[in-house]
C-alpha cells in the first residue's frame, strides 16, 4: 500500500504541471476577412520554466487554449533579442485571408513552426535584433 503513494504523489504532481500554465495575450490580430484570428501570447509554466512566445490561430471571437498551435519559441537562455511581454520577440501580419506572415528573433529556440493550421498558411522569417 505505502509503495503505490510515492506513485501516487508523483502522477498528482506531474498532472498539475499543465494546469499551473498561464496564457497572457500580447496581441491578436483579425484576418481581413474576418473569419479567423492569429493571437500571440506569452506563455508561462512557472518558476523553473522561462517565459516563452506562442501564436495560435483560432477562429474569430476564440481565444487560445493551451500552447500555441502555430509557433512556439523561447529565448535560447537569453540570446534572442525580448518583446516586451518577456518572451522573444516576434510580431505578426495578414498577407490574404488565409496567408499569415511571422517575424521572430533570430536566435530564438524554436519548438514549433506549422506552415498550415485552420486553412492558414503561414510563412516565418528570423530577423535579427
Amino acid at each position: 500500500m505505502w509503495r503505490s503513494v510515492p506513485l501516487a504523489l508523483v502522477v498528482v504532481f506531474l498532472g498539475g504541471c499543465a494546469e499551473g500554465c498561464g496564457n497572457e495575450v500580447v496581441s491578436r490580430v483579425d484576418a481581413p476577412d474576418g473569419s479567423r484570428s492569429a493571437v500571440m501570447f506569452q506563455r508561462d509554466c512557472g518558476a523553473t520554466t522561462g517565459f516563452s512566445t506562442q501564436i495560435s490561430i483560432v477562429d474569430a471571437g476564440e481565444q487560445p487554449s493551451g500552447g500555441g498551435n502555430a509557433f512556439r519559441a523561447d529565448d535560447d537562455h537569453g540570446a534572442a533579442a525580448l518583446g516586451d511581454w518577456g518572451g522573444p520577440w516576434a510580431e505578426m501580419k495578414w498577407v490574404a485571408p488565409d496567408q499569415l506572415h511571422v517575424r521572430y528573433a533570430a536566435k530564438s529556440r524554436i519548438f514549433d513552426q506549422d506552415e498550415t493550421v485552420l486553412g492558414v498558411r503561414i510563412s516565418y522569417e528570423a530577423v535579427a535584433r
